[in-house]
């Protein structure tokens, strides 16, 4: 198995990910560990350096799905398990992934559960609330919501479809498990297989996600009018997570109304993102 690991400009977390990736359950040589460099300034490549046995490879092309179609031409493993930079795998996670892709042979995605954690300075209650509620949505992964923090996939289906589009800064996850669920690899979900991720506990992290999701939605969508299809989805999906905020056990009356004002702030960040995209500019990558 291959294990392969986009990064840019994580100095301050890659580390802790290949700690966590070298102290697996199964033996060392069952896997290898594939880091590529997206065009980080900073120390990022000197640290994976540090580390003999992991391979390091450039890619310049700016977006993860680019530097992640590099490892997968690289790779010389039948099996390729995608994790972030900014991840944690819990010391099984290969185990518990190689023991699913033996029950499950004919298997296009096995997508793992997702525990969301809290570092460093906590922000206001909603935020990590917000994230819990509607963040890595894995249980469903038949339905396509498989992330690249927590996949497996078998290298021959990755290369029969091309691998993930590269243009993309966001949403190629999804983009790709429906590609593999449509030429006829089903999508697992594999609770066993858990990988940490920290939560975005501040408003200013939410906003740039929601702006680099937004500019995925809008390089996925081609079809006339490309503006009002967007904002309709938008505008759908807001409505859904109002009803989700407003009905989720385990939360307080408080923290559910702090929960729906802070979707319709997103929402919002997310129209003025359609709109200056719609002027003709670029989609964010962060």
């Amino acid at each position: 198995m291959s294990v392969v690991v986009p990064v840019w400009n994580g100095e301050a977390v890659i580390r802790r990910c290949l700690d966590a990736l070298s102290r697996q359950t199964i033996d060392r040589a069952r896997y290898d560990i594939i880091v590529v460099d997206n065009g980080s300034s900073d120390r990022t490549a000197d640290i994976v350096r540090e580390y003999p046995d992991i391979t390091l490879l450039a890619e310049l092309t700016p977006g993860s799905y680019a530097a992640r179609n590099t490892a997968i031409a690289a790779a010389g493993a039948t099996l390729i398990a995608f994790t972030d930079a900014d991840c944690v795998p819990a010391p099984d996670w290969l185990e518990a992934g190689l023991a699913a892709a033996a029950a499950n042979p004919d298997f296009g995605v096995l997508a793992g559960q997702i525990d969301l954690f809290e570092e460093g300075a906590p922000g206001a209650r909603v935020y990590a609330d917000y994230e819990r509620l509607f963040s890595f949505p894995q249980v469903h992964a038949a339905r396509g919501n498989c992330a690249t923090a927590n996949w497996i996939s078998r290298a021959e289906v990755l290369r029969a479809l091309g691998g993930f589009d590269a243009a993309l800064k966001s949403g190629g996850d999804r983009q790709m498990a429906l590609r593999i669920r449509d030429a006829g690899h089903p999508l697992i979900y594999v609770p066993q297989m858990v990988v940490r991720h920290p939560v975005r506990a501040d408003r200013a992290e939410l906003v740039r996600k929601r702006r680099r999701l937004s500019g995925g939605r809008w390089d996925r969508t081609r079809d006339a009018p490309r503006l009002a299809r967007v904002l309709g989805v938008t505008a759908v999906d807001t409505l859904r997570r109002l009803r989700r905020a407003a009905v989720s056990p385990g939360f307080s009356f408080g923290q559910r109304l702090a929960m729906m004002r802070l979707t319709l702030s997103l929402a919002s960040v997310a129209t003025g993102e359609f709109v200056r995209l719609a002027r003709g500019h670029k989609a964010a990558r962060d």
